[in-house]
């Protein structure tokens, strides 16, 4: 696995801790400096999960396509399952 990210990457990974953070802290409501700190650390959990379980597909398409799996794949899949969240939240 090619673990060398584009930039568009890192912007789809960022994007993805911060609406992880905002939906997590909006359930909250009002929180102390302690649990903000606890919300963050949930959201990166949350996102590396996705990002390992969103891997797996991805793993076994590149298999059988037979290319040579990438970690943007990855992060473009957990991105397009976060957009799905977003909207299925907002409607």
């Amino acid at each position: 696995m090619d673990f060398r990210m584009d930039k568009s990457s890192w912007v789809m990974i960022a994007l993805m801790l911060i609406t992880f953070f905002y939906f997590i802290v909006n359930g909250h409501g009002e929180l102390s400096a302690m649990e903000i700190l606890k919300v963050a650390l949930l959201a990166l959990f949350v996102l590396v999960a996705l990002l390992a379980i969103v891997s797996i597909p991805v793993l076994v398409i590149c298999y059988f396509i037979k290319k040579i799996p990438d970690i943007d794949y990855s992060i473009r899949a957990a991105f397009v399952f976060t957009i799905i969240g977003i909207i299925s939240e907002l409607i």
